[in-house]
């Protein structure tokens, strides 16, 4: 179970660096962050509410919440198609928390954890998925749905 867990986090975070473009670059050729790129990605819009939800608890005990504005209802559904339910709703609440994705961007997602379903993320799992999350720079672990209020 843990091993599913870590590794479906690890896909997706592994996504995420794939296309952030990894490998070595000549430093006169290095793009800046906060002047470069930032800029280009920044959200522009509320980033706060879901524009749509993929739910995968009954077999995987996760949720994604789409959240940035890249996320139209065709590109949720198809990312959603044969992995879970999509909903234009967000995911149900979840006490035991979520990896944020991509913050503050228009490819923003959270995927949120539960201790129910197909495999669930027990109190003894939890650090374990929170330190696979926050390992990478671009993710950051949310303990409660309400945290994301607190900007």
């Amino acid at each position: 179970m843990v091993n599913n867990k870590i590794f479906g986090l690890a896909v997706l975070v592994g996504g995420v660096l794939v296309l952030a473009g990894c490998g070595d670059v000549p430093a006169n050729q290095q793009a800046d962050y906060e002047n470069d790129v930032k800029p280009l990605v920044a959200e522009n819009t509320n980033p706060s509410k879901a524009r749509g939800s993929c739910n995968m608890i009954a077999s995987g005990s996760q949720c994604l919440d789409y959240v940035g504005s890249m996320w139209t209802q065709q590109q949720m559904e198809l990312n959603c198609k044969g992995v879970g339910t999509f909903s234009l709703n967000s995911c149900p609440y979840s006490d035991v928390g979520g990896c944020r994705t991509a913050t503050g961007t228009l490819a923003e997602n959270i995927l949120w954890s539960y201790n129910q379903g197909g495999d669930p993320i027990t109190p003894e799992l939890r650090p374990y998925v929170q330190k696979a999350c926050s390992a990478v720079a671009s993710c950051k672990w949310v303990d409660k749905p309400e945290d994301l209020l607190v900007r």
